[in-house]
């Protein structure tokens, strides 16, 4: 790992785990990553989940943006770096960038992280300024992660049961199970005929174990879709996903 003019990286290898039928980094593993290194930053500059957890608060992403120029294969040495950007009142901006370790970059993103108190109330970041570490001059994406509309319609859905696997160390579905979710709303046969080349998505609503859900989804464009997540509970949308193929 290292932590150089508020940039921190770590270097990953590819393991078998973590990749598809082509032999390349899954998007759930690829998010998995992403935060595992996120969140690794913020503990290490002091403002981490074992920090905030004794204040009854937490980090929570709430929107991303992930460019995709090239999957990361099996075995591939990567380079994961994240950076904070200028903060507002509630919203903590995050960059991240993969790349192969002869600097061919592979994945750029953006996110927008909240700190929320246990109710699911945003926490005002002021409080934290000293340990809000930001890089002004970097952008693995200038323009702010997305804010997406709703675009599927109020059909008949099918719930599934939020699993055990699901459930991350805060109770509730971890970030990239709705990644997860979204990927398997596209049968084997399209992601063998596509690539993902930019996914972006919204959270809305936290999920907890005893919820169900449906992925309601819609093609916007060719090879650009639409995906609303609701829970059971009231027929609550509680995300939303854009994927777009290659």
């Amino acid at each position: 790992m290292q932590l150089q003019e508020n940039t921190y990286s770590e270097q990953h290898t590819v393991q078998s785990f973590m990749v598809d039928g082509k032999l390349r980094l899954t998007p759930t593993f690829m998010f998995n990553l992403m935060q595992e290194v996120a969140v690794n930053h913020v503990a290490n500059v002091g403002i981490g989940w074992d920090y905030l957890h004794e204040r009854g608060q937490f980090w929570a992403l709430s929107r991303m943006d992930v460019e995709i120029l090239r999957r990361p294969q099996w075995h591939e040495q990567i380079e994961i770096a994240t950076w904070g950007k200028k903060h507002n009142y509630l919203v903590q901006p995050r960059d991240h960038q993969i790349t192969t370790h002869t600097g061919e970059v592979l994945v750029n993103a953006t996110a927008n992280w909240v700190i929320l108190d246990m109710e699911g109330k945003p926490v005002q970041l002021d409080q934290y300024e000293p340990l809000l570490l930001n890089n002004h001059e970097r952008h693995a994406i200038e323009k702010p992660a997305s804010r997406l509309r709703q675009a599927v319609d109020d059909a008949e859905s099918i719930f599934y049961p939020v699993v055990y696997s699901n459930i991350d160390m805060n109770r509730h579905a971890n970030n990239s199970a709705y990644v997860t979710w979204a990927m398997d709303s596209f049968d084997n046969a399209f992601h063998r005929m596509h690539e993902l080349a930019f996914l972006s998505i919204n959270y809305l609503q936290q999920t907890h174990a005893d919820d169900r859900y449906a992925v309601r989804k819609k093609e916007i464009a060719p090879n650009d879709f639409i995906c609303s997540i609701y829970s059971e509970r009231d027929n609550i949308e509680v995300c939303r996903v854009r994927t777009v193929w290659a």
